[in-house]
């Protein structure tokens, strides 16, 4: 078993309360079998408990997802990962106690995904990985949508790159995702772009750095077409977490002809 626990305060301005307590409990439950033939046989469900708004969370199982492997290639079944949304770099940025709203995601989570509540896709997918090279292929026929989706990865000199490609009946999940994230001397920097199937384009550019054993500062600025909003988010964390928009450069970022 595995799990986490988290609360904090969340602020958020003109909302009723605007102040309010941010909370989630999280315990996975995991279970394997190792067969004659040296196939691995697993199984996942998740228990989870999170605010609602202003009273607490009543804690529900989720859907569960099964695994078979054996050496680098695991096939997983249910409540699955998702290609796209298991690639690496593509949470990068991503900062608060509770990822505040996620603007960071490039895809805008039009992918499928792995659901900690509910019953997910119900699909399937193949997960291969050999030294520094991973392959994750992922297919869906689920309320009307389907999706087939891959994505492969690399990582070289400290540097992880990553490309996905997504076939998909709903027009405004993305269909191409690219990231890149690695070291750039003290920091840690990334950065992703998606373009969905209406040609509408994301991109985020995220950096992190330590200051000391116990601090980290993190940033991210955000060009979104989808929802017509360019976003910046900073965050200093020092045992809990602060974040701030930063207006006089959401302004300037706004204005630049680059984004």
């Amino acid at each position: 078993m595995s799990g986490l626990a988290r609360f904090g305060i969340l602020y958020t301005e003109n909302a009723v309360p605007e102040t309010r307590l941010e909370s989630r409990f999280r315990l996975n439950i995991d279970a394997s079998a190792e067969a004659d033939g040296g196939l691995t046989f697993g199984a996942r469900v998740r228990l989870q408990a999170d605010d609602a708004g202003t009273a607490a969370g009543v804690l529900g199982t989720n859907a569960p997802r099964f695994t078979m492997s054996a050496g680098g290639l695991t096939v997983g079944a249910g409540n699955i990962l998702g290609a796209i949304n298991s690639m690496p770099g593509l949470y990068g940025g991503t900062v608060g106690l509770s990822g505040l709203g996620f603007s960071n995601v490039v895809t805008n989570f039009g992918s499928d995904t792995y659901s900690s509540t509910g019953a997910g896709r119900n699909s399937v997918e193949v997960i291969y990985s050999m030294g520094d090279l991973g392959v994750h292929v992922s297919n869906s026929t689920s309320a009307g949508i389907d999706r087939t989706a891959l994505a492969v990865s690399y990582a070289v000199s400290g540097w992880t790159l990553a490309l996905g490609y997504q076939d998909s009946s709903v027009a405004t999940d993305a269909e191409w995702v690219a990231t890149v994230g690695g070291a750039l001397g003290a920091a840690n920097v990334g950065f992703a772009f998606a373009q969905t199937g209406a040609g509408l384009n994301s991109m985020t550019l995220s950096g992190s750095f330590a200051v000391g054993a116990a601090t980290t500062v993190s940033a991210y600025v955000a060009k979104d077409e989808i929802i017509g909003i360019l976003i910046t988010a900073f965050l200093i964390a020092i045992g809990f977490c602060l974040w701030v928009l930063l207006p006089p450069l959401l302004r300037y970022l706004s204005e630049s002809p680059v984004w």
